[in-house]
């Protein structure tokens, strides 16, 4: 068995030939109690679709041969790769539709890729119907035009600390150049007490909204930097560049994906960390928040 072979092995069933039977499953996402160490309520998840892993107590993940890493404790590949020919052989153990000839994505595909100032009136009008300030949205992102498979299209563009950009418009979501997190200082020279974070740019841009709007009952008093994750899957880099924070204010989804990662930073940092989601209880993000959506 090669590399290749070992990541079309579906990770679910593999996981159940070890004797690991999922919590429960909802959207094709399965979450188990950690196969790591010993915990009472289920923080490892699989993502059927993409056939990834991710455990929020490690802050960390990946496919089926990282897991073997983790599982049989060594960096040899060639003994990872024996373990799941192993527990593999069995016909229960199914193959995912993985292979060299899928369609490469979107965004390798993109071509004359410019990033201008967000003004187009159909970004902006996208913004409304998400009920963000839109001077909000200008200041904090941009817009992205590009051209794929010989159309032209735009979208809003938020950067992230690698020079990338989560990109957004009412029919696609996506990132160009390279996923990271996104930081924002409230002054640039100056690290504030306090720090908010947010799973995505729509959220952080939602609670600039209800600032403006002088909301209290959502946001906090205090002058506070801002860190967006822009997926959980950044929360190993999320952690780091929390460390030096006196006050950890967290504004993730109300699901399950956003209370593990609240509870991963709060295990770290502890009574550093105020999970903040009890302002927008009813809601599932800030978002639906500001929206009126609720669950």
């Amino acid at each position: 068995m090669n590399i290749s072979e070992a990541k079309q092995v579906r990770i679910v069933d593999f996981l159940r030939q070890l004797g690991y039977k999922p919590k429960f499953e909802k959207y094709g996402q399965y979450w188990y109690l950690s196969p790591f160490r010993t915990e009472k309520t289920a923080s490892f998840k699989v993502n059927d679709r993409l056939n990834e892993w991710y455990d929020f107590g490690i802050a960390t993940g990946g496919d089926l041969v990282e897991l073997g890493k983790h599982l049989y404790q060594t960096e040899d590949i060639s003994e990872v790769l024996s373990h799941i020919e192993r527990h593999s052989r069995n016909p229960a153990v199914a193959r995912v539709g993985i292979s060299t000839a899928d369609a490469p994505p979107a965004e390798s595909l993109m071509r004359n890729v410019a990033v201008v100032a967000l003004r187009h009136h159909a970004l902006l009008s996208y913004l409304r119907s998400r009920h963000v300030d839109t001077d909000v949205g200008r200041w904090f992102c941009r817009e992205v035009h590009y051209e794929l498979r010989k159309r032209h299209y735009y979208a809003i563009a938020f950067e992230n600390m690698s020079g990338g950009y989560e990109v957004r418009n009412s029919y696609y979501k996506g990132c160009i150049i390279k996923k990271d997190i996104s930081l924002i200082k409230h002054r640039q020279e100056q690290m504030q007490q306090h720090i908010c974070v947010f799973e995505g740019f729509m959220d952080f841009l939602s609670y600039l909204t209800f600032m403006r709007q002088e909301e209290n009952g959502i946001c906090i008093k205090s002058p506070s930097d801002y860190l967006v994750m822009n997926s959980v899957s950044n929360l190993k880099t999320t952690l780091v560049h929390l460390e030096c924070y006196p006050h950890i204010h967290c504004y993730l989804d109300n699901d399950l994906a956003g209370q593990k990662t609240v509870e991963t930073i709060a295990g770290l940092y502890e009574s550093r960390v105020c999970d903040e989601s009890f302002r927008y209880s009813e809601y599932k993000d800030l978002n639906d928040c500001i929206r009126g959506k609720k669950r």
